[in-house]
């Protein structure tokens, strides 16, 4: 006999599971404008994705736990067939209420086969008609060598390789054209498909402007832990005035090339000793160790700055040596906590001020924001802001004091920065991009009016087919990606997500960047779109990324072998594909969408 309570937590939850069912109907109504926006090959997927918003909006946060104890499915993982899910959970527990003809989101079977679809467009995969899309594709970054070496890009694509990555944010069209070639090339060589995706840099806020610094040359012996001698530095003194030293001669590895002038050069010899005081005005003695054609190589048992001027007497002799003027080297300045610095919109000679490469964002910081540098290992506070400059107070440095040089990253976690996505190198970039590429990556896309401006470029390009993955590399993207998503469905062409994740983490805070790249992978099978997983480079990561439909390796040593040990572990990790993302994290009602938005992420990445 059915008890009274078992009765009331039945009721209960057929009253909830209609109040989600009736918020999935509402956004649909609510957001009719929407669909009717989206290209008809998106329409079953935007509307799916809408159902992922609402159910996320609406349901209670123990949904999950009394589904399971009623042996039921608990409608995690339903994300690519969520409206279906829903109906068929309110069958169960009320045979007669759900009417299947109300059903208007896929089933599981026609949400795999819209992914598949979907990936068949984006990336040229190929999975067959039945949604059998069961390979992770890999995708890796080309380095610039790999121009000057092109059985590289053959033996990456015969380990594993089905997308070439070309980064317009560095080199140039040069380079870019030499790798596209060879990519065709062993296209037509091994018969084997590997797609060309360029990405555009975007509008990346970088440090400039820092003086030079007087170039110095540093030698030092080697030493053991109690700081005794093993090994005094050598050096090659030549001639400054020669251009080079010829290859045949260049010194070994471990010896430093110091340009001189002096007559010691001619009249010095072994075992003669110089003297004089370095950069730091200590008192060093070099010793001559070999005459050769192209110079003296002296050893030094202490260490010893040389800069330009610097000047060794022989001891008990006339022969003289002097430092040549050395190469200037990028400024730095080593920054403590507590220290005030300005951040301006030009070089200034200032030794506690950088300036930043996109000045115009100074227009929308607020004093008590944090900034950002260096890939987040320098920290501040804004305690000043005009058009001008910005002024910072360094919370966060090492205890010695961090060094902050010329094109590092600065970051701005707690401001909303309104600065558009495509930059004019990216202009220029994408004309280039739309004749050999056969998909794009937009970077730094925050907004539907970034969508926007790029489709208005690729008509006037005529490529308006070109696929374009979005790059979700801010905490702004991520709380936009769902209108993001729906606004690149207005386009018959393909689209497809990046998890940026580098960013993403420098942003919203190493301790938030799981659960970010979790929902990102579950709103994006919601919309039966394409995500590719920048992996980190260790295996748990790379398992972990299997579940995206694209893994993406950068450049480094040994990239053949990692791509070959990445293909293997990912096609070692069955089950777990394409929407069987699991788990519900209170992220997603904090999505910014719609007219009845919730709170944004306000604490994310913040300090407690």
């Amino acid at each position: 006999m059915v008890s009274a309570l078992s009765t009331d937590v039945d009721c209960n939850l057929r009253e909830e599971l209609e109040r989600i069912q009736s918020a999935l109907w509402h956004i649909e109504a609510e957001e009719q404008d929407t669909l009717a926006a989206v290209d008809v090959r998106y329409r079953a997927s935007a509307r799916n994705l809408l159902h992922f918003i609402a159910f996320h909006r609406h349901h209670p946060p123990q949904l999950e736990a009394a589904l399971r104890q009623r042996g039921l499915c608990s409608l995690t993982g339903c994300e690519p067939h969520l409206q279906q899910s829903l109906s068929a959970v309110q069958g169960w527990l009320s045979p007669l209420h759900v009417n299947p003809a109300e059903r208007t989101g896929p089933d599981l079977r026609e949400g795999a086969q819209l992914l598949q679809a979907h990936c068949d467009l984006l990336f040229g995969l190929g999975g067959g008609a039945e949604g059998n899309h069961d390979r992770t594709a890999m995708m890796v970054t080309l380095p610039s060598g790999a121009s000057q070496h092109p059985e590289l890009i053959r033996e990456l694509v015969e380990a594993g390789m089905s997308l070439a990555r070309i980064n317009c944010a560095h080199d140039g069209p040069d380079t870019w054209r030499e790798l596209v070639q060879q990519v065709h090339d062993v296209r037509a060589r091994t018969g084997m498909n590997c797609r060309i995706a360029m990405d555009l840099a975007g509008p990346k806020l970088r440090t400039w402007g820092l003086p030079h610094q007087e170039g110095v040359i540093d030698g030092r012996p080697q030493r053991d832990r109690l700081g005794r001698l093993l090994r005094p530095f050598r050096l090659l003194a030549t001639d400054a005035a020669i251009d080079r030293v010829i290859d045949a001669a260049r010194p070994a590895a471990d010896v430093l090339l110091l340009p001189v002038v002096g007559s010691g050069l001619q009249q010095l010899q072994l075992g003669q000793r110089l003297r004089g005081r370095d950069a730091s005005g200590r008192w060093r003695e070099l010793v001559v160790v070999e005459t050769q054609a192209n110079g003296i190589l002296l050893s030094c048992n202490q260490r010893c700055r040389f800069i330009g001027g610097l000047r060794f007497q022989q001891e008990g002799g006339n022969a003289w040596l002097e430092v040549a003027s050395l190469p200037a080297e990028p400024g730095v300045l080593l920054l403590h906590q507590g220290d005030a610095l300005r951040l301006t919109a030009a070089p200034t000679h200032d030794s506690a001020a950088v300036a930043c490469t996109l000045p115009e964002v100074f227009a929308h910081l607020q004093v008590g924001e944090r900034v950002l540098f260096d890939d987040g290992r320098i920290g501040g506070v804004i305690h000043s802001v005009s058009l001008a400059e910005v002024g910072v107070t360094i919370t966060q440095a090492r205890p010695r004091g961090s060094r902050l040089r010329d094109d590092q990253g600065i970051y701005f976690p707690d401001s909303d920065l309104s600065i558009p996505a495509l930059t004019a190198k990216d202009l220029d970039d994408l004309a280039f991009a739309t004749e050999h590429a056969d998909l794009l990556s937009y970077s730094f896309v925050n907004c539907a009016s970034d969508i926007e401006a790029l489709e208005i470029a690729l008509r006037r390009l005529g490529r308006e087919d070109l696929p374009v993955v979005l790059k979700i590399g801010t905490r702004r993207a991520f709380l936009n990606l769902p209108r993001l998503l729906l606004a690149a469905m207005r386009r018959p062409a393909p689209v497809g997500v990046m998890i940026a994740w580098g960013d993403l983490a420098i942003e919203c805070g190493w301790e938030h960047l799981v659960e970010i790249q979790e929902e990102i992978l579950r709103i994006c099978a919601a919309a039966h779109v394409p995500c590719t997983w920048a992996t980190r480079g260790d295996i748990t990561d790379a398992a972990m990324g299997a579940r995206a439909e694209v893994v993406m390796l950068n450049k480094g040593p040994n990239i053949t072998a990692m791509v070959r040990t990445l293909r293997e572990i990912v096609d070692r990790m069955p089950g777990i594909h394409h929407g069987e993302r699991s788990g519900n994290n209170p992220l997603l009602s904090r999505l910014s969408f719609g007219s009845t938005c919730l709170p944004s992420l306000v604490s994310l990445g913040s300090e407690p």
